[in-house]
């Protein structure tokens, strides 16, 4: 799957260690975007499992073929974590599984960190593949 990687001056990539160089930010980055996305996932997974809905996420990430997508963009404020915060993607996600009266779903989450004016947008995707809903 390709990311998207954000130049090394955007505002939302205050995460990275001061040891970190334009030659191995690259690497940097990708290890703590797939750590945010497999919390993601563990917290939807538990979600999940409390509303009785059967969920699980693929062993070898990103390779599952959706048929689905749900996408979410957090844009960096003058409070860069704002972009990071989930809460919104996790009613979007909810409400859609819910609506769609799914008792079974597997899922994976991709997150990509882009340039934009003036500090930065991070896109979430909830790609998921939607069971037929029981009868």
């Amino acid at each position: 799957m390709f990311r998207n990687i954000p130049s090394f001056e955007n505002s939302l990539l205050f995460f990275l260690r001061k040891d970190t160089t334009e030659e191995n930010y690259v690497e940097i980055y990708e290890e703590f975007i797939v750590k945010q996305e497999e919390s993601i996932e563990r917290r939807l997974n538990e979600i999940f499992r409390q509303l009785g809905i059967n969920s699980s996420v693929k062993s070898e990430r990103y390779s599952l073929p959706f048929n689905k997508q749900i996408k979410h963009t957090g844009y960096g404020e003058s409070y860069l974590n704002a972009a990071f915060e989930t809460g919104d993607f996790f009613r979007k996600i909810v409400k859609e599984i819910i609506d769609q009266d799914l008792y079974k779903v597997r899922f994976y989450i991709f997150s990509e960190i882009e340039d934009s004016f003036p500090m930065g947008k991070v896109n979430y995707y909830f790609n998921y593949y939607k069971h037929e809903p029981k009868s």
